[in-house]
């Protein structure tokens, strides 16, 4: 498996954590964030690119996405915030997938964002830009 997510990760984080008090950014789903505003970043799926598999049987790439959830007080905080992590992720090579507000049935109070993002990964942890 092609593992890039520490380096996504990594490279997202300067981004978004002046927007978000620390340890406030988790790489984990958080179903109650202990502060607001609060920000996951999670690899959602990571599958073999089988049109560029070589006969060598060493997976050459993978198609990766993440999904990222911004929870906030307020929707203006919740579209900075997504704005500034999107803009992480396209120069990353991530082509957003789609982002949409997310209904808090439990507290209608909070705010939230999901967003998907996807690439394609060589075995040398090249990020691609892939639609």
């Amino acid at each position: 498996m092609i593992d890039v997510e520490t380096d996504v990760f990594d490279y997202v984080y300067p981004s978004v954590a002046p927007l978000v008090p620390e340890g406030c950014f988790s790489g984990v789903y958080v179903s109650h964030p202990p502060a607001f505003p609060f920000v996951t970043l999670m690899e959602m799926d990571n599958y073999t690119y089988t049109q560029f598999r070589s006969s060598s049987d060493e997976e050459e790439y993978a198609v990766i996405t993440y999904e990222a959830n911004v929870y906030a007080m307020n929707k203006q905080e919740c579209r900075d915030i997504m704005n500034a992590l999107d803009t992480a992720m396209d120069r990353l090579n991530f082509t957003r997938m789609n982002v949409t507000f997310t209904p808090n049935l439990e507290d209608e109070t909070i705010f939230r964002m999901t967003a998907r993002f996807r690439a394609a990964a060589d075995k040398d942890k090249r990020i691609y830009r892939r639609s």
